[in-house]
């Protein structure tokens, strides 16, 4: 039987919304090109850490991580950042998160920058970002953030 054709239960149609989650500045090393690929242009960003807080969760981003992104024949940049993060009560939470950009495409109205971060995170507290979707935001740093930094905003779907 079909997930949402359980008895009993109805089925949501309503538009999703917006849980503010966290907000994190995370601490980067400057971007190496690794160059032409079959299928674009690869570079990495590694992640030095940083930290994060919310209303549920706060902690530090762990070094070593990276996000490795690949530049499209049409400009769109593919980011693919896989990472740990450490709660303060010790926690520790691998986080991927993929995404879009076109920051890197000449002459765009607006810019694009939209991800989303899957979490996988022990059953216990925090194992509550195991069990929804999220999606996120990628911008410039705080004025008083080490730099190169980026601040990510995530959001849980409701």
């Amino acid at each position: 039987m079909a997930l949402w054709a359980v008895p009993g239960r109805a089925a949501t149609t309503e538009a999703p919304g917006l849980d503010f989650v966290y907000e994190a500045t995370v601490m980067l090393e400057p971007t190496e090109e690794i160059g032409p690929t079959p299928i674009g242009t690869r570079r990495r960003v590694p992640i030095t850490g940083g930290t994060f807080a919310g209303p549920r969760i706060r902690g530090t981003v762990v070094a070593g991580g990276a996000d490795w992104q690949l530049q499209r024949a049409d400009n769109w940049t593919v980011i693919e950042a896989d990472y740990m993060m450490r709660a303060d009560d010790g926690t520790p939470i691998h986080v991927r998160n993929v995404g879009l950009t076109n920051s890197r495409v000449p002459g765009a109205s607006r810019r694009y920058l939209r991800t989303v971060p899957s979490f996988e995170a022990p059953i216990g507290p925090h194992d509550w970002l195991n069990q929804a979707i999220f999606i996120g935001t990628i911008g410039p740093p705080p004025e008083d953030a080490p730099k190169p930094a980026v601040r990510i905003r995530v959001y849980r779907v409701t």
